[in-house]
């Protein structure tokens, strides 16, 4: 029988301070000192920017679902939308009119966001299990992993692979649920609990770890490829010393990105995990990019673009303060959140603020999902709006 590591936790903000455990963060913090449990309140801030021109957001649809945890991604089947919830609530929404196609209630909680491969989904239950599921809600099988699962799962070359608490990570038989490899890591004495699901990428699995640490792994045996550093932890004290690498890692034809909390943003070599470039950063959430351009979400509330080669292209300052979410990039628009529940649009070319949308009243439990002209959003109180953004 496998015992389940005590806890010590505090709680301040919403987040979860605990030696061995974690902190929960997935939206962007001012400053260290802001999620503290000493710190003052929130400063007062400006007003909002004006946009450069007509706003290019529109809301399409909204729907509410139970409250879900930070990192709870949606996934998506064929033309639905699909919400896993802190309760056990699954739902599926259409996704162009919001239409509730279905909805199963599990008597376990869930811990994390869903995944899917086909017709069946991947969830984990709070009480240590991963489970898979059909669309139905009947569960085809179900696995205990030894702890709570702190990734979204992630699937691919016939497993699932999952991310614990004790810092392990785990890939199920997609089939079966039966375990295929385990990975342990030594597990620094304060971690943060953040959404960096591992990427699936032929028979290669990358995930980032606690500590600054990227690894690429065989996804046939769990054997290491390399292992390499984003960011090395500094400072004298535990919480000056938290260097997790943040976000799903960015995985092209020849190249990994990765970013970390109080550390850098890197590029490695995809074969040997030699590192290409570097640049000091301090992420609070993941990263965006495609072929030509990369975003990132800094300590201070600044959205800033980098060329694929790690050069400066531009800052956007006025959203400085607002605790922004994770970024995701659209065609034409760069997207992000803050915590007062505005999704707003930037231009890709120079960062002008081009759309703002209110979509909750809470912060985003994820970075925004889009697709050619429609946009996704889910808010920590299960609030979940469709939004079009208008090219000229």
């Amino acid at each position: 029988m496998i015992k389940k590591p005590r806890r010590r936790v505090v709680q301040f903000l919403g987040l979860s301070l605990f030696a061995g455990g974690s902190l929960s963060a997935c939206s962007a913090l001012d400053t260290v000192s802001s999620w503290m449990p000493w710190s003052s309140s929130k400063p007062k801030l400006p007003a909002l920017p004006e946009l450069a021109g007509k706003n290019l957001l529109e809301p399409v649809w909204r729907a509410k679902v139970d409250d879900v945890g930070q990192g709870f991604a949606p996934t998506r089947i064929e033309d639905k939308l699909v919400v896993a919830t802190k309760s056990g609530l699954i739902s599926a929404f259409d996704l162009k009119t919001g239409e509730r196609r279905f909805e199963h209630r599990h008597r376990r909680g869930f811990s994390s966001g869903v995944s899917s491969f086909d017709s069946f989904l991947f969830v984990a239950s709070n009480d240590g299990y991963l489970l898979a599921l059909d669309q139905q809600g009947k569960t085809r099988w179900s696995t205990y992993l030894g702890a709570e699962a702190v990734s979204v799962p992630s699937v691919g070359a016939g497993i699932v692979v999952v991310r614990t608490s004790d810092n392990r990570v785990q890939a199920l038989d997609l089939e079966r649920g039966q375990v295929r490899w385990s990975i342990a890591r030594q597990s620094p004495p304060l971690v943060l609990r953040s959404t960096n699901s591992a990427v699936i990428q032929g028979d290669w699995v990358f995930i980032g770890l606690p500590g600054g640490r990227m690894m690429a792994v065989n996804a046939a045996n769990g054997q290491p490829l390399w292992e390499a550093s984003v960011s090395t932890p500094r400072g004298t004290t535990e919480i000056e010393r938290l260097s997790d690498v943040l976000g799903q890692p960015i995985v092209d034809n020849d190249e990994v990105l990765a970013a970390s909390f109080q550390g850098k943003l890197s590029s490695f070599d995809r074969q040997s995990g030699q590192l290409r470039w570097s640049r000091d950063f301090t992420t609070v959430g993941g990263i965006a990019a495609d072929k030509a351009q990369v975003i990132a979400i800094d300590d201070r509330g600044h959205v800033q673009s980098f060329s694929r080669s790690g050069a400066p292209q531009w800052k956007q300052e006025g959203l400085r303060g607002r605790r922004l979410s994770a970024p995701e990039l659209a065609q034409r628009m760069a997207l992000v959140a803050d915590e007062d529940g505005f999704l707003h649009a930037l231009s890709r070319d120079q960062g002008q603020l081009l759309g703002r949308l209110s979509v909750a009243s809470k912060p985003l439990a994820c970075a925004p999902i889009s697709e050619q002209d429609m946009g996704w959003t889910i808010a920590s109180d299960g609030s979940l709006t469709a939004f079009r953004m208008l090219y000229a």
